[in-house]
């Protein structure tokens, strides 16, 4: 169950009109974020090997605290998994995998549904807590056909965030609390008012995260392959076959 922030049920769709126009400021960013996680004080996080649940670990291993990572597959082999260890490795977190085989429910409603539902289902035996990364690639534009189409479909995907994203993540995660830091207040009225090619520019998607990514990659800080790599979506774990 969703429990951070408490009002994550709210219609996203309206916060694709931002307020006012911003500057980028990634410092900014980031140390909102540091102080979103000081309030939550939690060092479990659903790792996908990404850019985005690869910084949430850069930013919790600045705490000086044991982290433990939890990746799920269908197969060793998937792209998830191997830039997963990457990143833990890197990071030095307590990771743990879960490599399952693809089952469905006639309560799963969406794609995603199977996958979560058994992270969910293994993850309990670890801890009750957990921190996901929902919600960034909706706010900074993480979707292939932003590129495309960024304003056209930035609002398409903050119109299916809590419908097909946040709602089934509540009903599948049983009694694990989740925090979802990237969808604090602090961050989203941030996110919202910062304009749409600032955050997707020519071919690269979610600039701003990867702006952060190699801010960090410079000083030696963070893994530089974890940033060029190809995008999957959570579900994505169950393909068979790698893209």
């Amino acid at each position: 169950m969703i429990v951070y922030p408490i009002n994550w049920n709210r219609n996203y769709e309206e916060l694709s009109i931002p307020e006012k126009s911003i500057e980028v400021d990634i410092i900014k960013i980031v140390n909102i974020i540091h102080d979103i996680l000081k309030d939550i004080k939690i060092f479990d996080l659903a790792y996908s090997g990404g850019i985005d649940s690869t910084l949430m670990l850069l930013f919790l291993s600045e705490f000086g605290r044991n982290i433990n990572t939890y990746t799920i597959s269908i197969r060793e082999t998937h792209p998830d998994i191997k830039f997963a260890r990457i990143g833990s490795s890197f990071f030095n977190s307590n990771h743990k995998e879960f490599i399952v085989q693809e089952t469905t429910k006639e309560i799963d409603k969406f794609k995603g549904d199977n996958a979560v539902r058994q992270f969910f289902e293994n993850v309990q035996k670890y801890t009750n807590s957990i921190i996901c990364c929902d919600g960034i690639d909706e706010f900074m534009c993480g979707y292939y056909d932003h590129i495309s189409m960024p304003q056209e479909r930035y609002q398409y995907y903050l119109s299916r965030l809590l419908p097909e994203h946040l709602i089934p993540l509540n009903a599948n995660s049983g009694k694990v609390k989740v925090y979802l830091p990237y969808l604090d207040d602090r961050l989203v009225n941030i996110l919202r008012n910062i304009i749409i090619n600032k955050k997707v520019e020519n071919d690269i998607r979610k600039k701003i995260m990867v702006d952060i990514g190699y801010y960090y990659s410079q000083s030696g800080s963070f893994p530089e392959e974890i940033i060029i790599r190809n995008k999957y979506g959570f579900c994505d774990a169950f393909i068979k076959e790698d893209k």
